[in-house]
């Protein structure tokens, strides 16, 4: 499970390298410099805070009837949150509410959606191939 959840972070932010730009891309910037520039700050954290997140909301998914429903509404609630304690961090500093706040809410529930899916697809490849080597031993 490991693993999967390392590959899932992976494409997760390979995935958000080309789609958060065009979320906070300003006019006059240009797409490579946004999309490095919010790299940096983005795949730490869905390495650190978005595995984390995802395993805890698997373990508590997993007690509930619908596990596949909850743990899709706790992947987006989790990516979602996320924006709680920099929002905070923001304010302490003197910041003033704005858009981007908002913005970067939406993009936490996106990022924690597109992990779900992510790891969900992982784990549909990994059972087919677990299937797929008892077949071969079988034969």
């Amino acid at each position: 499970m490991a693993e999967r959840k390392l590959l899932s972070s992976f494409f997760t932010s390979i995935i958000a390298f080309f789609t958060l730009p065009l979320l906070f891309m300003q006019t006059d910037e240009h797409f490579l410099h946004s999309a490095f520039a919010l790299t940096v700050y983005v795949v730490p954290i869905i390495f650190t805070y978005g595995l984390l997140a995802s395993y805890i909301a698997d373990r508590i998914a997993e007690r509930k009837m619908n596990v596949r429903g909850y743990s899709l509404l706790l992947h987006m609630a989790f990516g979602t949150g996320i924006v709680i304690p920099i929002t905070v961090a923001y304010y302490s500093q003197g910041g003033v509410w704005s858009l981007q706040i908002i913005t970067a809410a939406t993009a936490g529930f996106i990022l924690g959606s597109v992990f779900f899916f992510v790891d969900l697809m992982l784990r549909k490849v990994a059972i087919r191939m677990t299937q797929y080597s008892y077949e071969e031993q079988n034969i």
